[in-house]
């Protein structure tokens, strides 16, 4: 009965198995029938190609990036690449299709026309998501657009004057700065301020890092400088983050949630004593960021998450901008001496925002800046759907190239900001006058443009210019005391990984 019963099933499996693979090879021919059809119909041909030694993972690949990332030239490794194989050209890495695009045509297909082409990813959300959690960082689709409307009726509503927070916080660190003359890293200070304007803002404290370092250099910012490193590395694992312990990392990161949770709970308590009070007796006067995320859920993980991820953007970002910006002013006193002599109009007052747009130089050296250094030196995105981008296929480069779905679509922003082709011969020279005639195109996306545009860009830009402007009047020269060039760090965030080393006199 038994041996029956099994010759039976045998005899019913072998046709269910035909009929499945039957099945999967109709649709492997209408979906290759159907590709055809589109590259044919919009003249696709493929980009050129890196030449793998190992060619099914990548691996050869992957090894290069990890070394050269140990070595901080990640970013150089990308230039060269380019430089050697074309503005698009294709890789694998660990087994996905990867098209590396420099051409802003192309980025203007993926962040804008055809935006919805094209999410996050796995390889990203699965980097990331120890730090970050589910963040706007980290989201697509429906939630991404409910999380970005959130964020930007917080960063409206959030009642805290921008020009009073970056004075008390400047005037901070024009106090911890040593005695003139004496050799510093001025790179510490500016992560110091920063957390302090982040905070602030974010939580309506500051945790004082510039007046009393120490109690937060071996705690809470050093665990979110390295927890954002372990991530980083992740990113470059991919999917064999499954079979890589990363203790350090968890531990990180538990530094890092232990800290920002305090103010979570903080946040909603006080939501749950202003809602237990009549509307007319609420205290309105002064609504805090995280206060308008307690308003909108009290989901604790949620808040924590965007509050993880704008820290991040308002803190080690921030800081990268101010860092690459004055490691270029130390050597180049020319331009300090220029910033100086145009921020005279003021009379030693503090400016007003009409005024900080006004300061022309200043706004210059700030695009300048986020041009050739911009903070985040690289980003991706994965396709949806087959769908095509504009340009970079064929010998010539200028044909429109195909995206088969779950490609990686990867652009360094370092490398597309130093095209000497876009930007002309002087593309790595630190040139502000160069935006007296240059508009800010596709070819120029520190902040990246269209639907996922920074935030909280104004507010960062706003920041930095505030800051020049009170730097610059009140020292009168930033020496570099280091010799050696601007070279890149391993972190998020790109920015010097030999901080600044100056000395300053201030002025009389």
């Amino acid at each position: 009965m038994l041996s029956h019963s099994a010759d039976a099933c045998g005899q019913l499996a072998y046709p269910v198995l035909c009929l499945s693979a039957f099945f999967f090879f109709l649709q492997y021919c209408r979906r290759f029938i159907s590709r055809s059809r589109l590259v044919r119909l919009r003249g696709c041909q493929p980009p050129a190609r890196y030449t793998h030694t190992e060619p099914f993972f990548g691996l050869d690949s992957l090894y290069d990036s990890i070394k050269s990332r140990k070595a901080n030239k990640y970013c150089l490794r990308e230039q060269q690449l380019h430089y050697d194989l074309g503005n698009t050209y294709t890789s694998v890495l660990l087994g996905s299709r990867v098209v590396n695009t420099l051409e802003p045509e192309n980025l203007e297909a993926v962040f804008s026309t055809n935006f919805s082409d094209y999410e996050v990813g796995f390889r990203r959300r699965n980097a990331f998501q120890p730090l970050f959690g589910n963040s706007i960082f980290q989201s697509d689709g429906a939630r991404w657009q409910m999380l970005r409307e959130l964020l930007l009726a917080c960063f409206s509503r959030a009642q805290t004057s921008q020009l009073e927070l970056f004075e008390l916080h400047a005037q901070n660190l024009l106090a911890a700065f040593p005695p003139d003359m004496h050799v510093f890293d001025l790179a510490l200070f500016f992560h110091r301020y920063a957390a302090d304007v982040s905070t602030e803002f974010l939580f309506g404290e500051s945790i004082g890092s510039l007046q009393n370092p120490k109690n937060l250099e071996q705690g809470f910012l050093k665990a979110f400088g390295d927890a954002q490193s372990g991530c980083e590395f992740r990113w470059l694992l991919g999917r064999l983050t499954a079979i890589w312990p990363q203790p350090t990392l968890t531990k990180n990161v538990r530094i890092t949630h232990t800290f920002i949770q305090r103010y979570v709970e903080a946040a909603l308590h006080r939501e749950n004593l202003r809602n237990s009070k009549p509307s007319g007796d609420r205290d309105d006067t002064r609504i805090l960021f995280i206060d308008q995320l307690g308003q909108k859920t009290q989901d604790r993980k949620a808040i924590q998450d965007e509050v993880m991820t704008l820290f991040f953007a308002g803190t080690d970002a921030m800081a990268a901008l101010l860092v690459n910006m004055f490691f270029v002013f130390s050597k180049r006193p020319d331009v300090w001496d220029r910033l100086r002599l145009e921020v005279q109009q003021l009379d030693g007052k503090v400016p007003s925002l009409k005024q900080l747009k006004g300061l022309q130089y200043v706004q210059d050296c700030i695009r300048e800046g986020t041009m050739l250094m911009a903070p985040l030196g690289f980003f991706h995105v994965v396709a949806v759907r087959d769908t095509i981008l504009p340009t970079g296929g064929g010998p010539g480069g200028t044909s429109p190239v195909f995206v088969r779905k779950d490609t990686i679509v990867h652009f360094s922003t370092y490398a597309l900001h130093r095209r000497k082709d876009l930007w002309g011969d002087d593309a790595e020279e630190f040139r502000p006058e160069r935006w007296s005639f240059e508009k800010q195109t596709w070819k120029y996306i520190p902040f990246l443009k269209g639907p996922r545009n920074c935030i909280g860009m104004d507010f960062a830009l706003n920041e930095a210019a505030y800051l020049v402007v009170r730097l610059a009047q009140n020292i009168e020269t930033i020496k570099s005391e280091d010799p050696s060039d601007w070279v890149e760090s391993s972190g998020i965030a790109l920015e010097s990984k030999n901080g600044i080393k100056v000395s300053i006199v201030r002025s009389t």
